[in-house]
């Protein structure tokens, strides 16, 4: 009698691979935030017209906080990657978790198209968006449900 084949099937592979994109691009945006902090501030200004008739540093005090949120986003991207890495070991929670996560980055994104921003970052967005998507359909396909119930 042989043992069953504990390989990893190809839609964990592929959920795995697109979410250490999804990282890697989360990891860009928080550069790009931090680099483009300004640029940010100055786009929120021009979308708010009560923040207009200010002076310019007392409407930027009432901008969001773009740096801290970044830093939180990178905080909650150093969770995802502890279970990106254990996907492939067919670790269940690590599935939970990578859909929980995935679900609310979708969330935020589709949020963060109602603010203003810059342009490259809402390529990103979109990018992390269709990864998001992908990562969570093939976490829950046949073959996926199949490797992580014999965990």
């Amino acid at each position: 009698m042989t043992a069953p084949s504990m390989t990893t099937p190809q839609p964990v592979r592929n959920a795995t691979i697109a979410v250490w994109a999804i990282l890697g691009l989360v990891v860009l945006r928080v550069v790009l935030t931090l680099a483009f902090a300004d640029e940010l501030v100055d786009a929120w200004i021009d979308s708010n017209e009560t923040a207009k008739a200010l002076p310019r540093e007392i409407a930027a005090a009432g901008a969001p906080a773009y740096a801290p949120i970044a830093i939180g986003i990178l905080v909650i991207g150093a969770i995802l990657a502890f279970a990106a890495a254990n996907l492939a070991k067919g670790k269940n929670w690590a599935r939970i978790v990578v859909i929980v996560f995935a679900s609310l980055q979708l969330i935020g994104i589709l949020l963060s198209f109602l603010a203003p921003t810059l342009t490259v970052l809402m390529v990103i967005n979109a990018l992390v968006a269709l990864l998001s998507v992908a990562a969570i359909v093939l976490l829950c396909t046949g073959d996926s449900n199949r490797f992580f119930a014999r965990r």
